[in-house]
């Protein structure tokens, strides 16, 4: 659990320090990439998730793809791994 110490000192993320890093890694309109973060370990994203899609969004262009796991554990069978229902 952070603190409020902890909350002060996360740095401000803006829109534009999100598509220089993504430029940095590499990230190129017609790419298609995989994303997964915690928000939290990268700062105070100023506009929050909604900023992060943008610049992913804009950084890959119309023509790449971007694939977000959602790890939607709770929809796994525990004893198989996965998860089906009869269709009946």
């Amino acid at each position: 659990m952070s603190t409020t110490t902890e909350k002060k000192n996360r740095p401000l993320i803006l829109k534009n320090d999100v598509m220089n890093a993504l430029k940095t890694v590499g990230v190129k309109k017609g790419q298609n990439i995989i994303v997964h973060c915690s928000l939290s370990s990268i700062g105070f994203v100023c506009g929050g998730p909604q900023i992060i899609i943008e610049s992913l969004l804009e950084s890959v262009g119309a023509e790449g793809t971007i694939l977000m796991p959602t790890q939607s554990w709770k929809n796994l069978d525990t004893e198989t791994g996965v998860h089906w229902e009869d269709p009946v």
